[in-house]
């Protein structure tokens, strides 16, 4: 998994804020004491339960650490980022439940100098994810937090031999989707992904590579 210092506090920032969100659709449910009587929300599978299918793009960072003979170093890249993903979405009391998939570009591999490995090239290009969401609908909005995991690719290149890999990491994720007209959907979606945790032997010497991703993709989907 990777390191936390990188990929454990942006999540719980928006989860924080999702929480606050939380809270004031609570309190606005509560009855006025000596005011009309509260009148509930309208039930929400009209808008959020049933299939949806759409596309996203945004921006991706993905941060390797890699440690060999007693030094590590860190390379980072950030690329442009798509994909497509689909899912279901069920309505429980006032709460939606739902599963999802992604299939995501999430950038190319970075080059860089290691001071005992010499040249190096390392990162991922694509991840596919498969995920559950828990939200919370208010009127046409629904924030939102999902888990699951994802398979990411990731490469080490180092003295002329490279090292790939298929990683099954956890996916923390949280965003915001708007319900617009005629069945679509609109969302801002932040995933943390963790990719690799591997060692790899270059011309004697050991290498540990630790990666994860997190991206921020803005998405458009339509409902069935």
């Amino acid at each position: 998994m990777p390191n936390t210092r990188h990929w454990l506090v942006k999540p719980f920032v928006l989860c924080a804020a999702l929480a606050v969100l939380v809270g004031g659709a609570k309190a606005a449910d509560m009855p006025v004491a000596g005011g009309t009587e509260f009148v509930p929300m309208a039930p929400a599978g009209s808008i959020w339960a049933g299939p949806y299918l759409g596309f996203e793009a945004g921006g991706s960072q993905t941060v390797t650490d890699v440690k060999a003979g007693g030094q590590k170093k860190d390379y980072s890249r950030f690329d442009a980022a798509f994909g497509v993903f689909g899912g279901y979405n069920w309505e429980v009391s006032r709460v939606i439940l739902g599963v999802e998939g992604a299939a995501t570009y999430i950038g190319d591999t970075k080059k860089g100098q290691h001071p005992v490995l010499g040249t190096i090239e390392t990162g991922s290009k694509w991840s596919v994810t498969a995920k559950t969401r828990v939200g919370l609908p208010i009127n046409n909005f629904m924030p939102y937090i999902s888990l699951g995991v994802a398979a990411t690719d990731h490469s080490l290149k180092a003295n002329g031999r490279t090292e790939s890999s298929v990683g099954l990491g956890a996916v923390l994720g949280a965003g915001v989707e708007v319900a617009m007209h005629d069945n679509w959907r609109l969302r801002a979606d932040y995933t943390l992904t963790g990719i690799a945790d591997t060692k790899d032997t270059f011309a004697g010497t050991q290498a540990k590579r630790t990666a994860g991703n997190h991206r921020l993709m803005l998405g458009i989907a339509r409902a069935f």
